[in-house]
């Protein structure tokens, strides 16, 4: 071997040394990390942090200014954050080979170190590695001795680096307080997306019985089970007949709105009246389908589901069969708001298991099978599965479409409707107030703010570059809304806006909407201005609005929103416009129906002179059971019979149009039936008025009575 070769081995040897030690000893030890700025439930506060580990629900967090251990809820973080959480524990898992249905370890979480005799050790290794090298290449007659001890030492000093290192755990440092502090950086862009929460295996003994096969319960039962799943929130109320059970709610959640959008397309949300009529429908008993329904393919318009507080859940793609989370349409909740000035999800609200618990029901799919948060269990193409008790269930998941790519149970598609933009039928219709045609998406808009400043008045605040914009509404008691526009230094010009109004000049506008203006608090609001009353007023006390009577032997109560407090009926309900002869009906709510009632009539009378009667409107026929109220203009369009309107010329309802000056006082008398008299039409009639009505009365017991006594006036 000649002494070019020598040479040209012996420096790859001590090369393959070098490499050996540091590969060795590079796995081990601490490293520094930048850390990453976790954004908790508080948009003020984060935590900078390494992601250890998701266990139990609990996120594991190294901090790298205290470089303890901390943890904290999955829940508190923020929607993004919770989304980037459970991902990275999937990777985990995946990295680590474990199998889908194994659950997060719960031992103590443990780090790797080099041990001090290790270190010792390897150092007196690579020492004589060093001296032999040197006597080998300085001494010719110890050439063979030196080259025996580098060749000894390279291969010891090779088992020390490849040895397993030792565990150790790591000290109890875990802090279980909150030590999280203030972040000085703008946190809303940080939170551009939507909401997922709690990696919960939801394989519990729930008793929610909406399958076919579940015959051992009685419809009694299953309807109590549903009622309890959404008992947890005050703005949501449940009806059932034998079939289906109703969702009647305002869509006004108990959390914040719209922060955290970047694509913000000029809506505001304002309560709507998803109730009596316009309710929501479920089947109790739901049905698997035939050929189950792609929600890619289809039903990109309307809800798939509906939220245990009352909030729809639409699509995660858009009408333009976009992903609305990916795109930046969704807020730190997973909603945002539609055409309809209406809030509805996107994604399934995992946020509210913070409330109902991790083994409820978030949703109730449109199909009739419940919806649940995040589970380990095997799922199928449709994000479901069969619990212990054989019930099917869908669940939310990290994937795109993140729930439902299948419906599985039967539905009725809208007739009118076409693929992709269909939707199941039936569905409510909102009440917008601005008409929303023209809005479009504002540049480089971010949603930052969104709070209450009054009774039924909110500041919504959106910021562009560095300059804040506001669009201030409120709506009073007649059901008149006004839309300020302003910037945050009070200028009125130049805000970027792309059709919500129409001049840049003009800063206010002014809308009536007459069909609904429901009170309501923003959830967790906390501006002062808002009064201890108002933000105790309930969604469902109705009876604050408008005007009302209740019956002198009992709770029953009749009310109407088109009635002021001092019992003159506003303006905007007199003289109604004819369409096809036709007059839209006055608003009418009650509640507390005696008991034993099976059928309501309503009738709105006067009397001009001594002797003469005028009918303004006749109804009979109502069901107690499912209809609590006849929406502005809904009299004709009601499952009950209906008589002529004031001239007996069509089947209609007469409005007041009181000649200059004069006043005229109105009579609507609401009646709770043992049972519809027989002598009346099953049918609409011109010869039922408040005449022929009150005679067929005789025919029935009458329960109970509340009449409302109104006045309109020119003035």
């Amino acid at each position: 071997m000649n002494s070019s070769f020598k040479r040209t081995l012996n420096s790859i040897l001590i090369m393959l040394m070098f490499s050996s030690f540091f590969i060795g000893f590079s796995h081990t030890g601490d490293h520094t990390t930048q850390g990453k700025l976790w954004i908790l439930n508080n948009p003020t506060k984060s935590v900078k942090a390494d992601f250890i580990s998701l266990n139990n629900h609990q996120v594991y967090l190294k901090d790298v200014t205290s470089h303890t251990i901390v943890n904290y809820p999955l829940t508190d973080f923020s929607m993004v954050d919770q989304y980037l959480i459970l991902k990275q524990d999937e990777f985990s898992k995946k990295i680590n080979r474990q199998h889908p249905n194994q659950t997060h370890l719960t031992a103590p979480i443990q780090t790797k170190k080099i041990s001090k005799n290790k270190a010792e050790f390897g150092l007196l290794i690579l020492v004589l590695l060093i001296v032999s090298i040197i006597f080998y290449f300085g001494f010719s007659k110890t050439k063979k001795p030196a080259l025996a001890v580098f060749y000894f030492s390279l291969f010891v000093l090779v088992l020390v680096a490849c040895a397993p290192e030792e565990e150790e755990d790591i000290p109890d440092t875990i802090q279980t307080s909150d030590p999280v502090k203030e972040d000085t950086t703008d946190s809303s862009s940080d939170n551009t997306s939507t909401d997922t929460t709690s990696d919960s295996d939801t394989s519990s003994t729930d008793t929610d019985s909406n399958n076919d096969s579940s015959d051992s319960n009685s419809t009694s039962d299953l309807i109590s089970t549903i009622v309890s799943h959404f008992s947890d929130f005050s703005g949501v109320t449940i009806t059932s007949d034998d079939d289906h059970f109703y969702i009647h709610s305002y869509s006004w959640p108990e959390h914040g709105m719209g922060v955290g959008i970047t694509s913000w397309q000029e809506q505001v949300p304002i309560p709507q009246n998803y109730t009596g009529n316009n309710s929501w429908v479920i089947p109790i008993n739901p049905k698997m389908a035939d050929e189950p329904l792609s929600t890619s393919d289809h039903l990109l318009k309307g809800a798939l589901a509906v939220a245990v507080n009352g909030v729809p859940i639409f699509n995660v793609f858009n009408n333009r069969g976009e992903n609305a989370y990916l795109i930046g349409e969704l807020d730190n909740w997973g909603g945002h708001f539609g055409r309809g000035d209406d809030y509805h999800y996107h994604l399934i609200p995992t946020h509210l298991e913070e409330t109902v618990g991790t083994d409820q029901p978030l949703a109730y799919a449109l199909d009739g099978y419940p919806v649940y948060g995040y589970t380990d269990e095997t799922l199928d193409d449709a994000f479901g599965r069969y619990d212990s008790d054989g019930n099917y269930r869908y669940h939310a998941k990290t994937t795109e479409p993140y729930y439902m790519p299948y419906v599985m149970g039967e539905i009725v598609i809208d007739p009118n409707s076409t693929a992709p933009e269909d939707q199941i039928y039936p569905q409510p219709v909102q009440n917008p107030v601005r008409p929303s045609n023209g809005f479009k998406p504002v540049n480089n808009a971010t949603v930052t703010a969104f709070t209450q400043t009054g009774t039924n008045a909110f500041s919504f605040e959106y910021t562009v570059g560095e300059v804040k914009y506001y669009v201030n509404y409120n709506w009073d008691e007649n059901c008149k809304f006004t839309y300020t526009y302003v910037d945050e230094n009070g200028g009125t010009t130049n805000i970027p806006t792309y059709g919500a109004i129409s001049d840049t000049s003009v800063n206010v506008e002014v809308y009536n909407n007459v069909s609904f203006c429901q009170d309501v608090n923003l959830g967790e609001a906390s501006d002062e201005e808002v009064s201890s009353s108002d933000s105790n007023t309930s969604p469902d006390d109705t009876e604050e609005i408008g005007f009302s009577a209740t019956s002198t032997i009992s709770d029953f109560t009749l009310s109407s929103i088109a009635i002021d407090s001092e019992g003159n009926l506003l303006d905007n309900y007199k003289c109604e416009d004819k369409v096809n002869g036709i007059e839209k009906s006055i608003p009418i709510a009650w509640s507390n129906v005696p008991d034993g009632t099976t059928s309501l009539a309503i009738s709105i009378h006067g009397f001009p002179n001594q002797n003469e009667t005028n009918s303004y409107l006749t109804l009979w026929n109502i069901d107690p059971t499912n209809v609590t109220e006849i929406e502005y203009g809904g009299a004709n369009d009601g499952a009950w019979y209906m008589g002529p309107n004031k001239d007996g010329a069509s089947i209609s309802y007469s409005s007041p149009c009181s000649p200059n000056g004069a006043t005229q006082t109105y009579y609507m008398t609401l009646y709770a039936l043992s049972k519809t008299p027989p002598s009346l039409p099953e049918e609409n009639s011109l010869t039922v008025d408040y005449g022929v009505l009150v005679d067929s009365l005789s025919e029935v017991t009458i329960i109970d009575q509340v009449v409302l006594e109104y006045v309109s006036s020119s003035n």
